[in-house]
């Protein structure tokens, strides 16, 4: 991993621009909502904004940034590198050579007390397969990091809608039990009003009570849910949590809209980003193989310097002594004890493994296509059916609420109509969830892009 570098001027450029989009968005957003501190927001404009200010998704871009850098660093090793070097010495103690003087080894001190050099040397790779293979290499990686970043994408726009319709459930159960605390008090208020006039028994009286006040209970504990699960959407979008929010779609619209799907489609696997990635990853373990094997062939290397050099028993810059040279250096491998070898073995499993992963995950999409087809088909049946309950249990909640205000009916079987009534709306909600939510997996395991 490389950090990613901006220049100076790049940066207040782009603290400029964020600036700039911070104000306008704000100032956007306050504008229309002045007398209230409460986003309003649909599905659509959930997923908008969690495509520009989620984190993970932040991080999936950040990586794609960093490939494109780890491409132009590769590019670099082609590049011909300059360096200037000065060395300056001072030879504190002159080295000792012994030389034959008539005879006798006299031992005599040779050298500059001073030394300055200056050079400047220029170097460049002119041949080497495993920098173009490399080159290569780092540009499929870049094409890799893209493959996740879609996949990164689709993953939060289908976590971001099933936490939507979540709290688009939690909501809906809220105002039904609003509906049924409204109807279930002006019941209790009939029926206190006869027990004072001695037309019931207050046992009758007490149960409705009791019946009310679960109601109330039940509601305060989905009010919290709805509070927790919108709190859990905007962590999802990246929305700080002292922000209001409300959604301003509805469950029956969103059902109507995502309750078709072609169920005789099959699965184009190329369209699967996990299995793109896959074989992302099987180009890059073949060109891994090729990086070892390449590292098997010569090379070659070229340089260039053009030095100067001062010298003197006192420092004295007045007089410098040129000289230049070309070289070329051949890099030929002849025997590395079978190292190479084993690296290329290494690599070569590793692809095997990789086509392995593969095939395992083609037999995986097939059954996952299945699962979620019958789990799509059955949905739609059980929403059917759900509806048909439902309107069945109002009927019975409003038959027995005239039978017992004409006396025919008992308390009991008013309370327990309204508490059947209760269950099946909790059921029909649940079953539309599970509607929507079936419809998303099957689109995804069938590759499909999802609009919402």
């Amino acid at each position: 991993m490389y950090p990613l570098k901006y220049s100076n001027k790049n940066q207040k450029r782009l603290r400029s621009f964020m600036v700039f989009c911070s104000f306008m968005f704000s100032f956007g957003m306050f504008a229309q909502s002045k007398t209230s501190d409460t986003m309003s927001m649909t599905l659509s404009q959930a997923i908008d904004y969690a495509m520009t200010n989620n984190p993970d998704l932040k991080n999936a871009y950040a990586d794609i940034a960093i490939a494109d850098q780890t491409v132009k660093e590769v590019k670099a090793i082609g590049i011909p590198q300059v360096r200037g070097q000065i060395n300056f010495q001072d030879a504190i103690q002159k080295q000792v050579f012994v030389f034959p003087i008539n005879g006798v080894g006299t031992p005599i001190r040779i050298g500059n007390t001073y030394t300055t050099q200056a050079a400047i040397n220029v170097s460049w790779l002119l041949l080497d397969g495993t920098y173009f293979l490399g080159l290569k290499a780092a540009k499929e990686f870049t094409g890799m990091s893209k493959k996740i970043s879609s996949k990164t994408e689709a993953d939060i726009k289908i976590d971001v809608a099933k936490t939507y319709f979540l709290a688009l459930i939690a909501n809906e159960n809220i105002s039904l039990l609003d509906a049924s605390c409204q109807t279930l008090t002006k019941t209790y208020n009939q029926v206190k009003a006869l027990n004072k006039e001695g037309f019931t028994e207050s046992l009758d009286v007490d149960r409705i009570r009791l019946q009310l006040n679960n109601l109330e209970i039940s509601k305060q504990k989905l009010k919290d849910q709805y509070s927790i699960v919108l709190g859990l959407l905007k962590a999802k979008i990246g929305l700080e949590q002292a922000i209001n929010i409300k959604l301003s779609d509805n469950i029956s619209d969103l059902n109507s809209r995502f309750n078709v799907a072609d169920t005789s489609t099959t699965v184009d696997l190329n369209k699967r980003s996990d299995f793109q990635i896959l074989k992302q990853q099987l180009v890059l373990n073949k060109m891994d193989v090729k990086r070892y094997q390449y590292g098997k062939l010569p090379n070659l290397a070229g340089a260039f310097t053009v030095q100067q050099s001062n010298f003197g028993e006192k420092i004295d810059y007045s007089n410098w002594y040129g000289n230049s040279f070309l070289a070329l250096q051949a890099n030929i491998p002849i025997f590395g004890g079978f190292a190479n070898d084993a690296r290329i073995q290494k690599a070569r499993i590793q692809q095997l493994k990789t086509e392995n992963t593969i095939h395992k995950v083609e037999n995986m999409i097939d059954l996952e296509v299945q699962q979620t087809k019958l789990k799509y088909l059955r949905a739609m049946e059980y929403v059917v059916q759900q509806t048909e309950n439902l309107e069945l249990a109002k009927r019975i909640v409003n038959i027995t609420n005239i039978k017992y205000n004409e006396g025919v009916g008992s308390n009991l079987e008013l309370t327990t109509s309204i508490q059947d009534l209760k269950t099946t709306q909790t059921n029909y909600l649940s079953a539309v969830y599970d509607l929507l939510v079936a419809k998303l997996d099957f689109q995804v395991a069938l590759g499909q892009s999802i609009k919402l």
